[in-house]
């Protein structure tokens, strides 16, 4: 089974996307704020990350840096979900950093982040 990390604090998004995914039979482990999602991601190595960008404790910018420079993590595909507009630095900093993709929070539902999920996942 597939193993995807969540990284959001909002815990509507965050139900949301656990019946999602669990629904798809795939596995869905959160975290609230950005310092427990890189320890998550660090402890389960998922096949995927899908990271909000405005976090708590740590941006989502900085767990990125965090993963591209360990070397056990540098290599797990990361999508990033955000409010913020295109052009904002953090979303630029994100794309230097190597995203597969970032998606708008206000324009996805479940299926579409289930579906671009699906598109890296092995």
């Amino acid at each position: 089974m597939s193993q995807v990390v969540l990284v959001e604090d909002d815990a509507l998004f965050v139900k949301m996307y656990q019946k999602k995914f669990s629904k798809e039979g795939i596995s869905l482990e959160v975290a609230l704020d950005g310092e427990a999602g890189f320890n998550k991601i660090k402890e389960v190595k998922p096949d995927l990350a899908i990271l909000d960008l405005m976090l708590p404790k740590m941006s989502g910018t900085e767990v990125l840096r965090k993963i591209r420079s360990d070397e056990s993590l540098k290599e797990i595909p990361v999508i990033i979900m955000t409010n913020l507009n295109a052009s904002s630095d953090e979303v630029n900093q994100a794309m230097e950093l190597g995203v597969k993709e970032t998606v708008l929070k206000t324009d996805v539902v479940p299926e579409k982040i289930v579906e671009t999920a699906r598109k890296y996942l092995k």
